[in-house]
């Protein structure tokens, strides 16, 4: 077959529609033909002279042989890539001793990013069916592009929306559309905030309200080619519920810092995560210095309350105690504590504690308690009223029943010479009587006499007792001797019967042929005041320290020695406990008799 002229090979080389590369033997491109510029997008005098490596894609090795058609991948001078059907024929050159190669590249279709890009309509139709307003602006700020949602969320402004419209003037009409008024302080603020949203453009979203109430999260971002895509989504329902839960929380943090009790919240751990103002008031510092602490910095010595918190259970979360604590300030109270373990699918997820303040009923209770005692010591002393009636009250009537009989009997017998001696024993016995019933009363009536206590200044109260006593003290030559006492609360008038029973017994009570001597001493001790009556009298058997103080009760039978009606230290002791206090004999006291007084500290 004859060899077509150069001339017909020239215009087949130029004229391909495919692309041809001619290369040497190392990949240095000799020609081009321009269906190959066309197709990688270059000149060919841009090209010729360069290797071939950079046209061929490196991640997809070139499979091309001699006289085969195969698929390789190329690429353009602009970065996309296609696949090229390529054939490779080596055209020997005996000159060189080697072999030019002529690649023929057919372009197969890639699909790649660029041609899956939708038409404008298809874009169109997509951003009008989202919910979201979108909207694109150029590099200067001027809309080039906006959906139906991005319109609708502004209302009337949305509508006067044009293409064009820079963003400043957008912002300027919604501001209109609120009624700013252009030119205020308020209407400056307020766009330099807008403009400065649009401009950060970093993709973080950021809510403000805007028009009629409305709450609106707005969105930008910068693209690589200079162009802010401005997002923008209706969250009033949520911010709605927001408010509302934001409200619920204040109210509830306004409630738990109004109420009085006292409240924690601590994690598994016994470390505080919360404590309101009440509980931070009563250990006496700040919330804050509270909170992430354990609780075992603020616990008293014994007490029990990590023990108790970890107890509970899924299936007993719940128990209360009574605790009596010192606040800050120093007040003794009592406080209620309920504690309740959180479990969430069985595990322990807080502790809750809430503490009440139950100082007055735990007064109330204790008042109710003393009343109660009150009343069973008044009921003691109706009995005792009743045994002394049927006992120490009998034997007088008696007696006198008897002298009675017997002065009958002798005038009826006309026997006259005993019955002047019967009428004094019926007069002695009489008087005794009286004197016993006036006892008796004065002891009942004791305790109700104490009207309003207040302070006392004990070292009058001897002075006048002394006073009352002064014959008494003459007659035996007693020498008293009394210290300084501390005030105490109560009743002088009553504390004056019960200074002049006790010291006039230890005058009473002396020893024959030795001179009475009593010292008088007290102390205080917490909220007590104890005072002390030393005699160097008979002295009293340690067996009988109960029994003395029984109404009608005489150690000493013969009242010729020590008279009296045996009412005088249980009127001392009523007058005590009347008081709150107490009147006790000291045991271990040997030198004679130790009568210890106890009343309330002023």
């Amino acid at each position: 077959m004859p060899i077509p002229d150069r001339t017909i090979l020239e215009a087949l080389y130029n004229d391909h529609p495919d692309a041809v590369i001619v290369t040497t033997p190392g990949g240095a491109i000799l020609s081009v033909n321009p269906a190959a510029a066309v197709l990688f997008g270059f000149e060919a005098g841009m090209i010729v002279g360069q290797p071939i490596a950079p046209l061929l894609d490196e991640a997809f090795p070139d499979g091309a042989g001699n006289a085969h058609d195969v698929s390789v991948l190329y690429r353009r001078m602009d970065g996309t890539r296609f696949i090229g059907m390529t054939r490779i024929i080596l055209v020997p050159d005996t000159a060189a001793a080697s072999q030019t190669s002529i690649r023929i590249i057919r372009a197969k279709r890639l699909r790649d990013a660029a041609d899956d890009v939708p038409s404008p309509r298809a874009v169109d139709t997509a951003l009008d069916v989202i919910a979201e307003g979108i909207a694109i602006y150029d590099k200067d700020e001027r809309l080039i592009l906006c959906n139906r949602a991005y319109r609708q969320l502004f209302g009337p402004v949305g509508e006067r929306l044009r293409i064009g419209m820079q963003a400043a003037d957008f912002a300027l009409e919604i501001l209109a559309e609120e009624g700013v008024v252009p030119g205020s302080p308020d209407a400056e603020a307020r766009m330099r905030r807008q403009v400065e949203l649009f401009r950060r453009a970093d993709g973080m979203p950021e809510i403000f309200p805007y028009t009629n109430g409305r709450w609106l999260r707005a969105e930008n971002t910068l693209t690589a080619d200079g162009n802010t895509v401005a997002i923008r989504v209706d969250v009033t329902d949520l911010k709605k519920v927001e408010q509302e839960l934001e409200r619920q929380r204040q109210d509830y943090a306004t409630l738990v810092e109004t109420i009085p009790d006292l409240i924690t919240r601590l994690s598994p751990d016994l470390i505080y995560t919360f404590v309101n103002q009440r509980f931070a008031t009563f250990i006496g510092l700040s919330a804050a210095a509270i909170v992430g602490r354990s609780c075992l910095d603020f616990s008293v010595a014994g007490d029990p309350l990590a023990e108790i918190l970890l107890r509970l259970t899924p299936e007993a979360p719940a128990t209360t105690r009574e605790q009596r604590r010192v606040s800050a300030t120093g007040a003794e109270v009592w406080i209620l504590w309920s504690k309740l373990a959180v479990f969430e699918d069985g595990r322990l997820v807080e502790y809750v504690t809430v503490g009440r303040d139950i100082t007055e009923i735990k007064r109330q209770q204790m008042r109710i308690a003393e009343q109660s005692s009150e009343l069973q010591r008044k009921n003691e002393a109706l009995g005792q009223f009743t045994s002394s009636v049927s006992h120490d009250l009998k034997a007088p009537m008696r007696q006198i029943s008897m002298f009675a009989e017997m002065i009958a009997d002798d005038i009826a017998s006309n026997e006259l010479s005993n019955v002047s001696a019967y009428a004094t024993q019926l007069r002695g016995k009489s008087r005794r009587l009286m004197h016993l019933v006036d006892s008796l009363l004065d002891y009942a009536r004791i305790a109700d006499r104490i009207i309003s206590p207040h302070r006392v200044d004990l070292r009058e109260v001897v002075e006048e007792t002394l006073g009352n006593l002064q014959s008494h003290i003459a007659e035996s030559g007693a020498l008293i001797k009394a210290a300084d006492l501390p005030d105490v609360i109560g009743d002088p008038e009553l504390l004056k019967r019960l200074f002049q029973n006790v010291i006039g017994n230890a005058i009473k009570y002396r020893r024959a042929g030795i001179l009475p001597e009593l010292l008088i001493n007290g102390w205080r001790a917490g909220r007590s005041v104890h005072i002390a009556f030393s005699d160097n009298g008979v002295g009293i058997d340690p067996q009988h320290a109960d029994r003395i103080f029984d109404i009608f009760q005489r150690l000493h039978r013969d009242e010729s020695v020590f008279p009296g009606t045996g009412v005088g230290l249980s009127l001392a002791r009523r007058i005590a406990e009347s008081h709150g206090g107490a009147l006790v004999l000291d045991p271990e006291y040997r030198s004679g008799a130790r009568f210890i007084v106890s009343l309330p500290a002023a």
